[in-house]
């Protein structure tokens, strides 16, 4: 019973899906399974024209189902609808209008729309829906005429006609139920569908493709963000500007295939040295900006773990092994200041880095700052 009410839940959010001719099958099935009973219900009754009718249009349905196979939508769609109003003018002329059997002629007008609108195996499909829309509606006109004109012919007994009545009401309000259901269903499907090719989308549109880490534009919005977040609830972060030594020597021996597995172990070790709240990006060739939730102690802290990491890399690479280093400059956020003035900042400090002997962190002091630098916008 909990997996029964999990996969109704699943199908009810959407995240469980049939295709056009899973559904369409489905259809077929029911609607011969209500002829089948109606058979029974007529011979019973004692009317054996109607009995063979609908014993006739129970097996019809069924051939349906392999043109339904064969995804002969349209064919089988012009068939049954056809196969529903015959039966709804039959049955108003020979037991009369009050049994109910015309009622499918409004239950059919959500199913149709529904099909021809949400299904893609139909082309023109306003002109479409109109068209049976117009058709069901002609033949519910007259039928309800001909009750004015034509004396039922095998008009049944009360009893009989109450019980077609009951039947024919729960049967339409279940199918156009049944419509409402499955639209709603592919809205959500659909829905959901696209929310996650947006969130693919926007993925890659923020991802670097090499090393699955945020790319530069994600990062300058990142960067924006938490200014603004600074500026308003005055929430310190850091910046690390990182950039791996001697990495042209590394391409120049190995190749750039090479080169490529030295950033994803490199991406992989800033990745795992930081925290969730922390933001890694791939600023450019062999340099990485990260964005640090805490003051110039915390940053700096954080840029020694992820200097430890990457010495550590080992990659084979034929018979020797390598190992790289990266040298990290660090700043902490200043008020009035935007994000290029702060990644020159790091940048600069990186430099000092690069240039005082590699694989370390340089960070600002905490007031080495000209006081006309703070007041640039």
């Amino acid at each position: 019973m909990g997996n029964l009410k999990h996969y109704i839940n699943c199908i009810r959010n959407g995240e469980a899906f049939f295709d056009e001719q899973f559904k369409f099958s489905f259809i077929l099935h029911e609607v011969g399974i209500i002829h089948l009973i109606f058979a029974i219900m007529f011979l019973i009754m004692g009317n054996k024209f109607l009995g063979i009718y609908n014993v006739v249009a129970f097996v019809m349905y069924l051939i349906l189902d392999t043109f339904v196979k064969m995804k002969k939508f349209r064919t089988v769609l012009f068939i049954a609808s056809f196969e529903v109003l015959a039966h709804g003018l039959i049955t108003a002329f020979l037991i009369g209008l009050n049994t109910g059997f015309t009622l499918y002629y409004f239950s059919m007008i959500p199913w149709v729309f529904y099909m021809v609108l949400a299904w893609n195996a139909f082309e023109k499909k306003i002109r479409i829906s109109l068209i049976y829309t117009g058709l069901y509606m002609i033949c519910m006109l007259a039928a309800y005429i001909s009750t004015f004109v034509i004396e039922p012919a095998m008009r049944p007994e009360k009893g009989w006609a109450l019980a077609f009545t009951i039947v024919n009401v729960v049967i339409s309000i279940v199918a156009m139920t049944e419509a409402l259901i499955l639209l709603d269903w592919d809205v959500m499907h659909k829905s959901e569908k696209m929310q996650n090719l947006n969130s693919e989308l926007d993925e890659k549109a923020n991802l670097d493709p090499l090393t699955k880490l945020y790319n530069r534009r994600f990062m300058n919005q990142k960067l924006e963000d938490l200014l603004v977040n600074l500026s308003k609830e005055g929430n310190i972060f850091g910046l690390i500007m990182g950039d791996i030594d001697n990495f042209k020597k590394v391409n120049d021996t190995y190749g750039h295939d090479f080169g490529d597995e030295v950033l994803k172990a490199v991406a992989a070790a800033l990745k795992k040295s930081t925290r969730d709240d922390d933001v890694v990006c791939r600023w450019g060739g062999e340099e990485f900006l990260i964005a640090i939730n805490g003051n110039r102690k915390i940053t700096i802290d954080v840029a020694e773990r992820m200097r430890i990491a990457v010495s550590e890399i080992r990659i084979p690479a034929g018979n020797d092994v390598i190992s790289v280093t990266m040298t990290f400059g660090v700043t902490e956020s200043i008020p009035g200041f935007n994000s290029d003035k702060l990644v020159a900042i790091a940048d600069e400090n990186l430099y000092k880095g690069k240039t005082s002997g590699k694989n370390k962190v340089v960070a600002s002091p905490t007031f080495n700052l000209e006081v006309e630098d703070l007041i640039k916008p």
